[in-house]
């Protein structure tokens, strides 16, 4: 019996040692074909172009493969590929649809079985397997081709769209347009050639090695530790003053990361095993990255790459291997697997046009640095080969996290109108800093920002925030071995409080737990995205939370901007055990001779619970803020961090618009302050909407503020309330979001169209 599970099982094992994805496509035709015992088993392939691309067969000519093309409809293939349905024929050549090509010698061939390849939707290809006997083939047969081709489009989906062979370069043709899909790490439009840098050797590639005894190698590491403080410690201004504060507060943060008493126990835990100062490096820092790796919070995920910066920064420091200068002779485009601050520093500001990583995300200092410098970005590219680009000139689409290859003149052309235009665009947003996000209407919006590390500070106060939203109180927790002490809080606290004094800055209280296991405490659960996480986390260990709140209170002591803000609540009981810890803080610190006083309290409005329990809450609230990420994501169903079902998850859909204005209604009816925070703030078409349900606060990322301020400055807030109203009758949210995006194109601001 037809086992396709086992063939899928064995097919995904062997292409693990597949040297291109050209040898993965021929092993799949070949185990298919072997299972199967037919004469051909071939592999249609979707090209950028919409065309079904013969690119790998056995049993068909091989100088067929990458010459076969036709579009959906055309022929059986085409056929199977816009009907998303099987084909199962005992003579192919009578079927109406059937269209012969003289380059693959099939016409010996009757019996005919092709099954579409369909990924999230699309179709990805077409397997097509084919006899020469006149026969249908066999219920089993067709289901275990379905079943593969389900299994192959799930799995290697990716690599298997990489497969389809190029036009050949030696031919006196045009190289077809190459596009590589990333994430947005900052704005901007660049056209230069690719530098692509040398990979740093990464921790996985140290060599596990004895050490030369205990005193040698402890010596070592703290001679490499104390000369990569040095380095850090002097700073470094080859990046313009532009970017200087923004270098060095990320520069911070690897002191902080380096100066931890949990890392120097951990080193010298590993030494004392008998290995060399290298290897214990190396076990030290990938515990903790493990950990943060494993995150589903993408903030606390990129953070993962503090750790392996400032690892690999010690180890060259162990090895005496410093980085050589990048000196081209004219303004390129850096791309690597992973770009990080290193390279930043390695490099005149007045040559870096640009920033492609394969690795990285919009949360990453990669793309904190880089939208500091005002240079476009796109990271978390994947598994890409990008070598062949290598001094050839490319596009940075940094707008939509976009990276083209081999452009034609029309196109360069095309981006070059658009690079003048955003320039001016940019131009004209300077001004707004000081001005107030106000519209034509004289409605004044504030805008926050979100932040989570004193790196982050800096481009808030110089993009005009007007104060912190959004302060995730969860790095210090993160970065140590052990939970931090309330001195180590205050003084991080400290920092952020005084930066933005007298602007307000909402604190929210530790939202740990569940998929956001502390190194020092694992979590392990079946759900974790409805499990022990935020304030229920928190007041089973309310010992934790009391030092965090009174850490809080005595940073807030000389500033006297502190709002507290409960993350995850979904229960009246909640908040009120909550009070009670912040009254004991504040007993206690005023026994000590602190004169602190209570701050504002508010809440998140994450969990969906909350929208009907608002009006018991009411008296024990001073604001609320709508955690949009998490409201929407919980409102749907729908994960956003998985690929499956990401593309469901919409902050535009019907019933997330629904839930958010009946809580702003709600809101105002109880004479309660309300803002939101998460991506639906830095989104100008949901800002449309948000300000015509009447929120008149935003917290978004510092990067986002004068482009919305700029929509802002625009709108008419009788034009929004229309637009909400309207926006009821669309059927779908893209026909929701092209409504609001031709609003914003006819006042001017195309620009803004995502």
């Amino acid at each position: 019996m037809l086992n396709p599970l086992i063939t899928a099982k064995r097919i995904l094992q062997a292409a693990a040692q597949a040297t291109d994805s050209s040898a993965l496509v021929r092993l799949i035709v070949e185990r298919i074909r072997t299972t199967l015992d037919v004469d051909v088993c071939s592999l249609y392939v979707m090209n950028e172009d919409g065309e079904l691309v013969l690119t790998a067969t056995q049993g068909l000519a091989q100088e067929a493969i990458g010459q076969i093309r036709m579009t959906p409809g055309q022929g059986l293939v085409g056929t199977i590929a816009k009907r998303q349905h099987p084909l199962n024929l005992d003579h192919a050549d009578k079927h109406p649809a059937f269209r012969y090509f003289k380059e693959t010698g099939e016409e010996h061939y009757q019996g005919f079985l092709g099954v579409p390849m369909i990924h999230l939707g699309h179709t990805l290809g077409v397997l097509v397997v084919q006899v020469r006997e006149t026969r249908r083939f066999t219920e089993e047969e067709e289901a275990f081709l379905i079943t593969m081709a389900a299994h192959l489009a799930g799995s290697l989906g990716g690599n298997i769209k990489k497969s389809v062979r190029p036009i050949d370069p030696n031919q006196n043709q045009q190289l077809p347009v190459t596009r590589f899909q990333g994430i947005k790490g900052a704005p901007g439009i660049e056209i230069a050639p690719a530098w692509v840098v040398k990979d740093d050797i990464r921790l996985d590639d140290i060599a596990e090695r004895s050490g030369s005894g205990e005193a040698v190698e402890r010596r070592r590491i703290a001679e490499a530790v104390a000369e990569t403080r040095e380095e850090l410690d002097s700073g470094l201004d080859q990046l313009g003053n532009s970017a200087n504060d923004t270098l060095n507060s990320l520069l911070d943060v690897y002191k902080l990361l380096l100066d931890s008493p949990e890392l120097s126990t951990a080193i010298e835990a590993q030494i004392a095993t008998g290995v060399s100062a290298s290897t214990a490096l190396k076990h030290a820092f990938q515990q903790q990255i493990d950990v943060f790796e494993a995150m589903a919070d993408p903030y606390l995920k990129a953070r993962a790459e503090d750790l392996r910066v400032l690892a690999i920064r010690i180890y060259r420091r162990l090895q005496d291997d410093l980085n050589e200068r990048i000196d081209p002779e004219q303004p390129v485009i850096l791309v690597g697997r992973e770009i990080n601050i290193s390279h930043f520093t390695r490099i005149d500001r007045s040559k870096l046009a640009g920033i492609v990583s394969l690795e990285g995300s919009a949360l990453s200092h990669t793309a904190v640095l880089a939208n500091a410098l005002g240079i476009p970005a796109v990271v978390g590219i994947g598994d890409e080969d990008l070598t062949s680009v290598n001094g050839s000139e490319i596009i940075l689409d940094g707008y939509r996290g976009q990276v083209i290859a081999h452009a034609p003149a029309s196109l360069v052309a095309e981006f070059e109108r658009m690079k003048r235009q955003q320039k001016a665009l940019q131009a004209d947003l300077s001004h707004l800093k000081k001005l107030p996000a106000e519209s034509k209407d004289g409605t004044t919006v504030q805008l926050h920002t979100n932040t989570g590390l004193l790196a982050d500070i800096t481009p808030g106060l110089e993009r005009g925030a007007e104060g912190v939203g959004l302060y995730r109180s969860e790095i210090p927790f993160m970065v140590h071995n052990n939970f931090p002490t309330e001195e180590e809080q205050l003084r991080i606290y400290q920092g952020v409080l005084e930066a933005y004094a007298p602007k307000p800055v909402t604190m929210r209280t530790l939202d740990i737990g569940g998929d956001k296991a502390l190194p020092y405490f694992p979590i392990q659960e079946q759900n974790p995205f409805l499990g022990w996480r935020g304030i229920r986390f928190t007041l089973d260990y309310r010992n934790i939370l009391l030092d965090q709140i009174r850490a809080m209170l005595l940073a807030n002591l000389n500033t006297q901007n502190l709002k507290l803000m409960i993350p995850m609540l979904s229960r009246e009981d909640e908040l009120l055990q909550f009070h009670a810890i912040v009254d004991e803080a504040v007993s206690q610190l005023n026994e000590e001779g602190h004169a602190v006083a209570k701050p504002p309290v508010g809440i998140m409005v994450e969990v969906p619970a909350v929208l009907w329990l608002l009006p018991r809450l009411r008296d024990n609230i001073d604001f609320v803020s709508i955690g949009s990420n998490d409201l929407t994501q919980y409102l749907l169903a729908v994960d956003r961090n998985n690929p499956r079902v990401a593309s469901l998850y919409s902050h535009l859909h019907s019933a997330v618009l629904d839930a958010l204005q009946g809580l702003v209604r709600e809101c105002r009816r109880l004479n309660l302050p309300v803002s939101i925070c998460g991506e639906m703030a830095s989104d100008p078409a949901a800002v449309i909407l948000l300000l015509g349900m009447g929120i008149r606060t935003l917290s978004l990322s510092a990067f986002h503020l004068p482009r919305i301020k700029w929509l802002i400055r625009h709108l008419h807030l009788n034009d929004c309330v229309a637009l909400l109203d309207k926006s009821r009758d669309c059927s779908t949210e893209a026909e929701r979001r092209e409504m609001l995006n031709a609003h914003i194109r006819s006042l001017g601001l195309g620009a803004l169209v995502q």
